[in-house]
C-alpha cells in the first residue's frame, strides 16, 4: 500500500509539468438534461439488453479471478514444481501465490494486447466477441479440470487472451448499435458492465464456491457451472444479434 501510494504520488509530476489542457468549448448542461440523458439510455432495451448479457456472461467469469479462482488456487493447486523450476533458473526464492494470478492476467494483456487487436481488427465485432468468450471459457476449463500448476498458469494465460479478444470488440459493437447522434452518450454508459459484472460475480462466487466446493466437494462442478454461464452468454449474444437488432 505504501508503494502504491508513492507511485500514485509520482503521477502528479507529469500531470503538472507535461500535460497541457487542450482548448475546447465549455458546455455546461443543466441537471435536468443530464437526468434526461440517463433515462434516454436506460430505456433503450437493445443497449441495456446487450450490457446485461455481456455483463452476466463474460464479466461474471472475469471477476472470478478476484474471488473463486483465488480460493480454488489456495485449496487445490500446489505450485511447488513451478517454484522449484523458476528458482533453479534464477535463485530468487520465488513463491507463486494468489497475487501472481492477477499479475499474470495483467502482464499477458500488456504483452499481447496490441498484437491481438491487430489480428481481431479484421473481423466483425459480435462473432469476435463470441470467440473471445469461448477462449476465456476454455482457459477456465483448463485450470478447473486439471490440478497441474502448469495447466493452471496456462488456463489463466488463455483466459486473458479471451479477454483481449472479446472486450475491445464489445466497445466496438456498442459504437455500432448506438444512434449516430448519441454515440458519445452511449459510450459513456457502457461501463455499466463493470457494475453489473462485479456485483453479481462477487456474490455468485461466494454462494457457488460454498455450495459446489465446500458442501458437495466438487470443484469441477463449480467450473462447469461458470463455463455454462459463458456458453449461455454466447448464445444470448447470437440471439440478440439475430432477433433484436435490425440489420443496416
Amino acid at each position: 500500500f505504501f508503494l502504491s501510494s508513492f507511485l500514485t504520488f509520482l503521477m502528479i509530476f507529469p500531470s503538472i509539468f507535461l500535460y497541457k489542457e487542450p482548448k475546447k468549448e465549455i458546455k455546461q448542461k443543466p441537471l435536468s438534461m443530464v437526468l434526461k440523458e440517463i433515462f434516454l439510455v436506460l430505456k433503450d432495451f437493445k443497449f441495456v439488453g446487450l450490457i446485461f448479457i455481456y455483463s452476466v456472461g463474460f464479466w461474471v467469469l472475469y471477476f472470478q479471478m478476484y474471488d473463486s479462482v483465488l480460493w480454488y488456487f489456495k485449496d487445490y493447486i500446489n505450485m511447488e514444481p513451478v517454484n522449484k523450476f523458476i528458482n533453479k533458473i534464477i535463485n530468487i526464492n520465488f513463491q507463486f501465490n494468489e497475487a501472481h494470478i492477477t499479475v499474470l492476467n495483467a502482464f499477458t494483456i500488456i504483452l499481447l494486447q496490441i498484437f491481438v487487436s491487430k489480428i481481431t481488427s479484421r473481423f466483425k465485432a459480435l462473432p469476435t466477441m463470441a470467440a473471445g468468450i469461448f477462449i476465456a471459457i476454455f482457459g477456465m476449463f483448463l485450470f478447473g479440470f486439471f490440478h497441474s500448476p502448469y495447466t493452471f498458469i496456462l488456463g489463466i494465460f488463455i483466459f486473458s487472451i479471451g479477454e483481449m479478444v472479446a472486450h475491445p470488440k464489445f466497445i466496438s459493437y456498442i459504437s455500432i448499435i448506438s444512434p449516430e447522434d448519441k454515440k458519445a452518450l452511449y459510450m459513456g454508459y457502457l461501463f455499466l458492465y463493470g457494475v453489473i459484472g462485479s456485483s453479481i460475480g462477487g456474490i455468485l462466487a461466494g454462494f457457488s464456491y460454498h455450495f459446489f466446493v465446500e458442501k458437495l466437494n466438487s470443484p469441477r462442478a463449480l467450473w462447469l457451472f461458470f463455463c455454462s454461464i459463458g456458453f449461455v452468454s454466447i448464445i444470448g449474444l447470437l440471439i440478440f444479434n439475430k432477433l433484436i437488432l435490425k440489420k443496416k
